[in-house]
């Protein structure tokens, strides 16, 4: 008799592999796992090699272009390990019948992460613990800065995480505006928040913290035009894509003084070269594309991604499918399981 069909699954993601250990446990016990881990997303040669003959991906933020999946001809579905999920090309994956599932888990940590870069950055927290370590205690005048209680937070993109940036606000006392796309003005008033053109958002906000989604329409979105209609003395905070900055553009906003600080956890290239001028400037606050990145939120992921796996492979419709309409013309219809 031959042995039962056990999936070939690509195991991409960068999380700590004693983190998510309990469900890659799990995950080897319905197939066979290939485990590329390298502690950071692969590279697209990387990619091109581990790839071809695997039935699944788990993915972290890896590019899954046309290319790459056109020499993934088994593949069936890419379930991604996070929220985002622009490194995947979704028009080629749908024509080609691949499914593509992502973990909708990391928003709360997300949040979290965003109102702490802004407090560190608004109060000058590492120049402060610099300051203990370093200079007499007297010399705190340079720490002197405004409270975030009363200021204006300015949303852009009110999806999940900005929602919950929003809730986590309202209790700090700050006024936010929000702008989007789309209407979200019900969704803002629910949480205290208010709706507003982006030129409204940026003049008035001291504090404006980036949601959106990284697409062709919001490349560099955040560029030298954009930075002169911030509000004198602002500050910007990023934890959603570096693409949607104009890093040049932001580096000559925070060197003449029209900004007063940034937070950034993402970054145009990552990892971050070492000559990147935003690096050199002490008004800014840098972090490694961290935010989503809790132990609880990677064992979250993975374990939904696992089961999503498990669903699609068992002949059940995956749930948080990013193409619905390519159910009834996936490729999984066509594994043979004998």
């Amino acid at each position: 008799m031959p042995a039962p069909f056990k999936p070939r699954v690509l195991l991409a993601s960068h999380f700590d592999r004693d983190v998510i250990a309990e469900p890659v446990e799990r995950l080897r016990t319905i197939a066979e796992v290939v485990d590329a881990y390298r502690g950071r997303c692969l590279t697209t040669e990387e990619l091109l090699a581990c790839i071809p003959g695997c039935h699944a991906v788990i993915a972290a933020d890896e590019q899954y272009s046309a290319d790459v999946l056109d020499h993934a001809t088994e593949l069936v579905l890419i379930a991604r390990d996070g929220m985002g999920y622009d490194a995947i090309d979704l028009e080629a994956a749908t024509e080609r019948g691949i499914l593509v599932t992502r973990a909708p888990v990391l928003h709360h940590a997300t949040a979290n992460m965003t109102m702490g870069m802004m407090i560190a950055l608004v109060r000058k927290l590492t120049a402060a613990d610099r300051s203990v370590r370093e200079n007499p205690w007297e010399e705190r005048h340079h720490l002197v800065t405004p409270d975030l209680t009363g200021m204006t937070l300015g949303i852009i993109g009110f999806g999940q995480v900005g929602r919950e940036v929003a809730r986590r606000a309202v209790p700090f006392g700050m006024e936010i505006l929000v702008f989007n796309p789309s209407d979200v003005s019900a969704a803002a008033s629910q949480i205290g928040a208010r709706t507003a053109s982006i030129d409204e958002v940026l003049a008035n906000s001291d504090v404006v913290s980036l949601h959106c989604r990284h697409s062709a329409e919001t490349v560099n979105m955040f560029n030298a035009d954009l930075f002169g209609r911030m509000k004198k003395g602002a500050y910007l905070v990023n934890t959603a894509r570096g693409g949607l900055v104009d890093e040049s553009a932001l580096v000559a906003a925070l060197e003449s003084g029209h900004l007063a600080g940034a937070a950034l956890d993402v970054f145009a290239t990552e990892p971050v070269p070492a000559d990147n001028p935003l690096l050199a400037l002490e008004n800014v606050l840098c972090a490694p594309h961290i935010a989503g990145d809790t132990s609880t939120t990677m064992l979250a992921a993975v374990d939904l991604a696992v089961q999503l796996v498990a669903d699609c492979f068992a002949g059940r419709q995956p749930e948080n499918l990013l193409n619905p309409d390519t159910w009834e013309q996936a490729r999984i219809h066509n594994i043979r399981r004998d």
